[in-house]
Protein backbone atom coordinates (compact mmCIF):
# COMPACT_ATOMS: atom_id res chain seq x y z
CA UNK A 1 0.00 0.00 0.00
CA UNK A 2 1.35 3.42 -0.91
CA UNK A 3 2.11 5.70 1.99
CA UNK A 4 1.14 9.35 1.80
CA UNK A 5 3.97 11.78 1.39
CA UNK A 6 2.45 14.55 3.50
CA UNK A 7 1.23 14.65 7.10
CA UNK A 8 -2.50 14.68 6.35
CA UNK A 9 -4.42 11.68 7.61
CA UNK A 10 -6.46 9.30 5.49
CA UNK A 11 -10.04 10.41 4.95
CA UNK A 12 -11.24 6.81 4.76
CA UNK A 13 -12.34 5.35 8.11
CA UNK A 14 -9.91 2.78 9.42
CA UNK A 15 -12.53 0.06 9.13
CA UNK A 16 -12.68 0.59 5.38
CA UNK A 17 -8.95 0.20 5.09
CA UNK A 18 -9.07 -2.85 7.36
CA UNK A 19 -11.97 -4.65 5.72
CA UNK A 20 -11.28 -3.72 2.14
CA UNK A 21 -7.65 -4.33 2.95
CA UNK A 22 -8.37 -8.06 2.85
CA UNK A 23 -8.67 -7.62 -0.88
CA UNK A 24 -5.50 -5.57 -1.08
CA UNK A 25 -3.64 -7.93 1.20
CA UNK A 26 -4.49 -10.89 -0.98
CA UNK A 27 -2.68 -9.28 -3.88
CA UNK A 28 1.11 -8.84 -3.76
CA UNK A 29 2.48 -5.28 -3.93
CA UNK A 30 2.78 -3.79 -7.39
CA UNK A 31 6.53 -4.11 -7.60
CA UNK A 32 6.32 -7.85 -6.88
CA UNK A 33 4.34 -8.71 -9.99
CA UNK A 34 6.29 -9.42 -13.18
CA UNK A 35 5.68 -6.98 -16.00
CA UNK A 36 4.68 -4.01 -13.90
CA UNK A 37 8.18 -2.62 -13.84
CA UNK A 38 8.34 -1.75 -10.14
CA UNK A 39 5.34 0.59 -10.12
CA UNK A 40 5.28 1.49 -6.46
CA UNK A 41 9.04 1.79 -6.06
CA UNK A 42 9.56 3.75 -9.26
CA UNK A 43 6.63 6.05 -8.50
CA UNK A 44 8.13 6.99 -5.15
CA UNK A 45 11.56 7.52 -6.69
CA UNK A 46 10.19 9.62 -9.53
CA UNK A 47 8.02 11.65 -7.16
CA UNK A 48 11.02 12.41 -4.99
CA UNK A 49 12.94 13.65 -8.01
CA UNK A 50 9.99 15.40 -9.64
CA UNK A 51 11.27 18.84 -8.75
CA UNK A 52 14.29 18.28 -10.96
CA UNK A 53 12.42 16.96 -14.02
CA UNK A 54 11.47 19.28 -16.84
CA UNK A 55 7.78 19.46 -17.63
CA UNK A 56 5.98 19.96 -20.94
CA UNK A 57 6.25 23.74 -20.74
CA UNK A 58 10.01 23.44 -20.51
CA UNK A 59 10.20 21.50 -23.72
CA UNK A 60 10.31 17.86 -22.59
CA UNK A 61 7.17 16.14 -23.89
CA UNK A 62 6.32 12.92 -22.05
CA UNK A 63 2.95 11.22 -22.57
CA UNK A 64 2.30 8.58 -19.97
CA UNK A 65 4.30 5.39 -19.68
CA UNK A 66 4.35 3.18 -22.75
CA UNK A 67 6.10 0.35 -20.86
CA UNK A 68 3.19 -0.57 -18.58
CA UNK A 69 2.25 -4.22 -19.02
CA UNK A 70 -1.13 -5.67 -18.10
CA UNK A 71 -1.88 -9.27 -17.14
CA UNK A 72 -4.46 -11.36 -15.27
CA UNK A 73 -3.88 -9.40 -12.08
CA UNK A 74 -2.88 -5.96 -13.32
CA UNK A 75 -5.81 -4.67 -15.35
CA UNK A 76 -5.92 -1.39 -17.22
CA UNK A 77 -7.52 1.37 -15.15
CA UNK A 78 -10.37 2.15 -17.49
CA UNK A 79 -13.08 4.59 -16.50
CA UNK A 80 -15.45 1.72 -15.74
CA UNK A 81 -12.98 -0.04 -13.44
CA UNK A 82 -12.11 3.17 -11.64
CA UNK A 83 -15.82 3.81 -11.10
CA UNK A 84 -16.18 0.31 -9.62
CA UNK A 85 -13.40 1.02 -7.13
CA UNK A 86 -14.96 4.38 -6.22
CA UNK A 87 -18.41 2.85 -5.75
CA UNK A 88 -17.04 0.04 -3.61
CA UNK A 89 -15.15 2.35 -1.29
CA UNK A 90 -18.06 4.80 -1.08
CA UNK A 91 -20.41 1.95 -0.16
CA UNK A 92 -17.95 0.83 2.48
CA UNK A 93 -17.74 4.36 3.89
CA UNK A 94 -21.54 4.53 4.13
CA UNK A 95 -21.71 1.07 5.70
CA UNK A 96 -19.09 1.98 8.31
CA UNK A 97 -20.88 5.14 9.46
CA UNK A 98 -20.76 5.40 13.23
CA UNK A 99 -18.06 2.77 13.69
CA UNK A 100 -15.35 5.14 14.89
CA UNK A 101 -17.67 6.49 17.61
CA UNK A 102 -18.46 2.95 18.75
CA UNK A 103 -14.75 2.07 18.79
CA UNK A 104 -14.03 5.16 20.91
CA UNK A 105 -16.75 4.13 23.36
CA UNK A 106 -15.42 0.57 23.48
CA UNK A 107 -11.88 1.78 24.15
CA UNK A 108 -13.03 4.12 26.92
CA UNK A 109 -15.16 1.40 28.49
CA UNK A 110 -12.24 -1.02 28.31
CA UNK A 111 -9.96 1.53 29.96
CA UNK A 112 -12.54 2.15 32.70
CA UNK A 113 -12.81 -1.57 33.34
CA UNK A 114 -9.03 -1.98 33.44
CA UNK A 115 -8.72 0.83 35.98
CA UNK A 116 -11.46 -0.64 38.15
CA UNK A 117 -9.91 -4.11 37.98
CA UNK A 118 -6.50 -2.73 38.85
CA UNK A 119 -8.02 -1.09 41.91
CA UNK A 120 -10.39 -3.82 43.15
CA UNK A 121 -9.51 -6.91 41.12
CA UNK A 122 -7.75 -8.71 43.96
CA UNK A 123 -10.72 -8.25 46.31
CA UNK A 124 -13.12 -9.40 43.59
CA UNK A 125 -11.11 -12.57 42.96
CA UNK A 126 -10.98 -13.34 46.68
CA UNK A 127 -14.73 -12.92 47.19
CA UNK A 128 -15.52 -14.97 44.07
CA UNK A 129 -13.24 -17.78 45.23
CA UNK A 130 -14.95 -17.78 48.61
CA UNK A 131 -18.37 -17.82 46.95
CA UNK A 132 -17.34 -20.76 44.77
CA UNK A 133 -16.22 -22.66 47.87
CA UNK A 134 -19.53 -22.06 49.64
CA UNK A 135 -21.57 -23.01 46.57
CA UNK A 136 -19.49 -26.17 46.22
CA UNK A 137 -20.20 -26.99 49.85
CA UNK A 138 -23.93 -26.44 49.23
CA UNK A 139 -23.88 -28.72 46.20
CA UNK A 140 -22.09 -31.48 48.04
CA UNK A 141 -24.35 -31.21 51.08
CA UNK A 142 -27.58 -31.22 49.04
CA UNK A 143 -26.36 -34.17 46.99
CA UNK A 144 -25.64 -36.17 50.13
CA UNK A 145 -29.08 -35.32 51.55
CA UNK A 146 -30.71 -36.32 48.25
CA UNK A 147 -28.90 -39.64 48.23
CA UNK A 148 -30.00 -40.36 51.78
CA UNK A 149 -33.60 -39.55 50.93
CA UNK A 150 -33.47 -41.76 47.85
CA UNK A 151 -32.04 -44.64 49.85
CA UNK A 152 -34.77 -44.26 52.45
CA UNK A 153 -37.54 -44.29 49.84
CA UNK A 154 -35.98 -47.28 48.10
CA UNK A 155 -35.86 -49.25 51.33
CA UNK A 156 -39.45 -48.26 52.03
CA UNK A 157 -40.59 -49.37 48.55
CA UNK A 158 -38.78 -52.69 48.84
CA UNK A 159 -40.20 -53.32 52.26
CA UNK A 160 -43.55 -51.94 53.32
CA UNK A 161 -45.00 -49.90 50.42
CA UNK A 162 -46.08 -52.05 47.41
CA UNK A 163 -47.61 -49.04 45.61
CA UNK A 164 -44.31 -47.16 45.76
CA UNK A 165 -42.47 -50.26 44.55
CA UNK A 166 -44.84 -50.44 41.56
CA UNK A 167 -44.10 -46.82 40.66
CA UNK A 168 -40.35 -47.42 40.93
CA UNK A 169 -40.66 -50.49 38.72
CA UNK A 170 -42.61 -48.59 36.06
CA UNK A 171 -40.12 -45.72 36.03
CA UNK A 172 -37.20 -48.14 35.79
CA UNK A 173 -38.83 -49.87 32.81
CA UNK A 174 -39.44 -46.53 31.08
CA UNK A 175 -35.85 -45.47 31.73
CA UNK A 176 -34.46 -48.74 30.33
CA UNK A 177 -36.67 -48.50 27.24
CA UNK A 178 -35.56 -44.92 26.61
CA UNK A 179 -31.95 -45.90 27.09
CA UNK A 180 -32.28 -48.70 24.52
CA UNK A 181 -33.68 -46.21 22.00
CA UNK A 182 -31.10 -43.60 22.83
CA UNK A 183 -33.89 -41.17 23.80
CA UNK A 184 -32.06 -38.82 26.14
CA UNK A 185 -35.14 -36.64 26.71
CA UNK A 186 -37.19 -39.60 27.93
CA UNK A 187 -34.31 -40.81 30.09
CA UNK A 188 -34.05 -37.37 31.68
CA UNK A 189 -37.81 -37.29 32.33
CA UNK A 190 -37.77 -40.72 33.96
CA UNK A 191 -34.85 -39.77 36.16
CA UNK A 192 -36.55 -36.53 37.19
CA UNK A 193 -39.69 -38.46 38.15
CA UNK A 194 -37.67 -40.94 40.16
CA UNK A 195 -35.84 -38.36 42.25
CA UNK A 196 -39.07 -36.39 42.74
CA UNK A 197 -40.06 -39.02 45.28
CA UNK A 198 -36.96 -38.36 47.30
CA UNK A 199 -36.55 -34.67 47.97
CA UNK A 200 -34.25 -33.41 50.67
CA UNK A 201 -36.18 -32.08 53.62
CA UNK A 202 -36.27 -28.50 54.84
CA UNK A 203 -34.30 -29.62 57.87
CA UNK A 204 -31.61 -31.04 55.56
CA UNK A 205 -31.33 -27.70 53.74
CA UNK A 206 -31.02 -25.79 57.02
CA UNK A 207 -28.29 -28.18 58.18
CA UNK A 208 -26.35 -27.78 54.93
CA UNK A 209 -26.48 -23.98 55.07
CA UNK A 210 -25.48 -23.97 58.70
CA UNK A 211 -22.49 -26.17 57.94
CA UNK A 212 -21.33 -24.23 54.85
CA UNK A 213 -22.17 -20.72 55.98
CA UNK A 214 -23.87 -17.93 53.98
CA UNK A 215 -22.85 -16.86 50.51
CA UNK A 216 -20.63 -13.74 50.56
CA UNK A 217 -22.61 -10.75 49.25
CA UNK A 218 -21.43 -9.17 45.99
CA UNK A 219 -19.02 -6.26 46.18
CA UNK A 220 -20.01 -2.93 44.56
CA UNK A 221 -17.06 -3.37 42.19
CA UNK A 222 -18.48 -6.69 40.96
CA UNK A 223 -21.69 -5.03 39.82
CA UNK A 224 -19.73 -2.30 38.04
CA UNK A 225 -17.48 -4.85 36.36
CA UNK A 226 -20.46 -6.91 35.19
CA UNK A 227 -22.15 -3.79 33.80
CA UNK A 228 -18.97 -2.77 31.97
CA UNK A 229 -18.59 -6.28 30.55
CA UNK A 230 -22.15 -6.18 29.20
CA UNK A 231 -21.54 -2.74 27.74
CA UNK A 232 -18.35 -3.90 26.03
CA UNK A 233 -20.13 -6.94 24.64
CA UNK A 234 -22.92 -4.75 23.25
CA UNK A 235 -20.47 -2.33 21.64
CA UNK A 236 -18.45 -5.19 20.16
CA UNK A 237 -21.61 -6.68 18.64
CA UNK A 238 -22.56 -3.33 17.11
CA UNK A 239 -19.08 -2.96 15.60
CA UNK A 240 -19.24 -6.51 14.26
CA UNK A 241 -22.53 -5.79 12.51
CA UNK A 242 -21.02 -2.71 10.86
CA UNK A 243 -18.01 -4.74 9.73
CA UNK A 244 -20.38 -7.27 8.19
CA UNK A 245 -22.04 -4.47 6.23
CA UNK A 246 -18.63 -3.32 4.99
CA UNK A 247 -17.84 -6.86 3.90
CA UNK A 248 -21.15 -6.99 2.03
CA UNK A 249 -20.28 -3.72 0.29
CA UNK A 250 -16.97 -5.19 -0.80
CA UNK A 251 -18.66 -8.37 -2.05
CA UNK A 252 -20.80 -6.29 -4.39
CA UNK A 253 -17.80 -4.80 -6.20
CA UNK A 254 -18.25 -7.11 -9.23
CA UNK A 255 -16.22 -7.20 -12.41
CA UNK A 256 -12.89 -7.99 -10.73
CA UNK A 257 -11.64 -10.70 -8.43
CA UNK A 258 -9.96 -9.87 -5.12
CA UNK A 259 -6.44 -9.66 -6.50
CA UNK A 260 -7.49 -7.55 -9.47
CA UNK A 261 -9.52 -5.22 -7.28
CA UNK A 262 -6.69 -4.97 -4.75
CA UNK A 263 -4.16 -4.10 -7.44
CA UNK A 264 -6.48 -1.54 -9.05
CA UNK A 265 -7.15 0.15 -5.69
CA UNK A 266 -3.44 0.18 -4.85
CA UNK A 267 -2.46 1.77 -8.16
CA UNK A 268 -5.19 4.40 -7.85
CA UNK A 269 -4.06 5.30 -4.32
CA UNK A 270 -0.49 5.50 -5.54
CA UNK A 271 -1.48 7.93 -8.29
CA UNK A 272 -3.55 10.08 -5.94
CA UNK A 273 -0.71 10.24 -3.40
CA UNK A 274 1.70 11.32 -6.13
CA UNK A 275 -0.81 13.69 -7.71
CA UNK A 276 -1.14 15.68 -4.48
CA UNK A 277 2.57 16.29 -4.11
CA UNK A 278 3.67 19.88 -4.62
CA UNK A 279 6.41 18.57 -6.85
CA UNK A 280 3.99 16.60 -9.04
CA UNK A 281 4.70 16.76 -12.76
CA UNK A 282 2.65 15.04 -15.44
CA UNK A 283 5.81 14.53 -17.45
CA UNK A 284 7.40 12.61 -14.57
CA UNK A 285 4.48 10.22 -14.15
CA UNK A 286 5.46 6.60 -14.64
CA UNK A 287 3.63 3.32 -14.12
CA UNK A 288 0.43 4.53 -15.81
CA UNK A 289 -0.56 4.83 -19.43
CA UNK A 290 -1.77 8.14 -20.78
CA UNK A 291 -5.28 6.68 -21.05
CA UNK A 292 -5.22 5.65 -17.39
CA UNK A 293 -4.03 9.10 -16.35
CA UNK A 294 -6.80 10.76 -18.33
CA UNK A 295 -9.41 8.44 -16.77
CA UNK A 296 -8.20 9.24 -13.26
CA UNK A 297 -7.92 12.97 -13.94
CA UNK A 298 -11.58 13.02 -15.00
CA UNK A 299 -12.48 11.53 -11.61
CA UNK A 300 -9.75 13.20 -9.60
CA UNK A 301 -12.08 15.11 -7.28
CA UNK A 302 -13.84 11.89 -6.20
CA UNK A 303 -10.55 10.01 -5.88
CA UNK A 304 -9.02 12.70 -3.69
CA UNK A 305 -12.17 12.76 -1.54
CA UNK A 306 -11.74 9.04 -0.91
CA UNK A 307 -7.98 8.58 -0.86
CA UNK A 308 -6.56 12.07 -0.46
Amino acid sequence: MVRRSNSRSWKLPLVVVAILGCALASAPPAYAIPGVGGLAKKAKEKAAKAAGVKDEAAGEQVKGDTNVEFNDEVLELTGDRIDRVIQTFQSAVDASAGRSELVDKLNKTSEERSSLWEKDGEKVMEIRQKRDEVEGCYHEGYQEAQERATQEYTQKAMGSDPALLQKFTRIAQEYNAASAKGDSAAMKAAHAELISFAVASKEDSIAVRKKCGPLPPPLPAEGKLDALDKQMESLSNQIRKIDEKVSEAQAKQGGMDRKQFGMAAERIQMYVAWRQMKSYSRSATRGFTNEEIEAMEKRLEKLIALFG
